[in-house]
């Protein structure tokens, strides 16, 4: 029920009526402050450094205290709260796993809400792996931190291949 929650309130964040909305978004994507748009856009870069780095607390410290991480490659899907995650993250670092490049793809903000929408190449014993993440954010006392973050991790066998518009 607390995600549900959480995820509720992120959609209403995101649905404010115009008229409510400070002038924190851009038509292009991006949001308009650059300070902004830079934060938000090095998130990654700090998530990967920190990563490879073995720093579990530093990736960590990006969320905020009671973020929601999804993933397949947990047993139910949802790490919950940034202890957890912490924990999670070390998983993967002390399986000598590496994040190779996330490139943020584009960013929005919206009444001390934003998104960024990522994609990361990785290195897991020996395997390569593409994924996409959508991580939402919240900005708290100045900084804007992961509230929810969500990774999928595309199955090249049963993907989709090519997608052809259709009409509407």
């Amino acid at each position: 029920m607390k995600l549900f929650t959480t995820i509720s309130v992120i959609a209403i964040c995101f649905t404010v009526a115009p008229q409510q909305r400070p002038t924190v978004e851009s038509p292009n994507g991006r949001c308009s402050t650059p300070a902004d748009d830079h934060a938000i856009a090095s998130i990654a870069d700090v998530w990967k450094d920190g990563y490879n780095q073995g720093d579990a607390a530093r990736v960590a410290a990006l969320y905020s205290a009671d973020a929601y991480y999804l993933t397949q490659h947990f047993a139910d899907g949802i790490v919950h709260p940034r202890s957890m995650i912490q924990a999670y993250v070390q998983r993967g670092i002390d399986a000598r796993y590496h994040v190779d490049s996330i490139e943020t793809l584009t960013t929005y903000c919206s009444a001390g809400f934003a998104y960024a929408i990522t994609r990361y190449h990785s290195t897991n014993a020996g395997q390569t792996a593409m994924g996409v993440n959508l991580v939402v954010l919240r900005k708290i006392g100045g900084r804007w931190l992961i509230v929810a973050h969500e990774s999928a991790v595309p199955d090249p066998v049963t993907a989709i291949q090519n997608l052809a518009p259709t009409a509407d």
